[in-house]
């Protein structure tokens, strides 16, 4: 995979996660910081910008979710809803 491939899947996974975390009401921010195997590795703070702990989500849980539709992917939902709690 090239660097501008990877660089363009990181951007359009960190506007989606932007957006679910918001969509969501979320009290948390993130960071996507790699692509690899199908996985993104992403690190979740808090608002205060504290880190709460680097994750990697599944390229599918991005890719289902859909912000013209208002859709998160259950387990990304599950997963947002969690890490709020930290």
């Amino acid at each position: 995979m090239e660097n501008k491939e990877k660089e363009k899947m990181i951007g359009e996974a960190q506007e989606i996660l932007d957006w679910a975390i918001m969509y969501l009401s979320g009290r948390i921010k993130c960071k996507v910081i790699d692509y690899k195997y199908g996985n993104y590795r992403v690190q979740f703070f808090t608002k205060e910008d504290r880190l709460i702990m680097p994750i990697q989500i599944d390229e599918e849980w991005v890719k289902e979710s859909n912000p013209k539709e208002n859709f998160v992917h259950d387990k990304l939902k599950a997963l947002l809803k969690n890490l709020e709690n930290y």
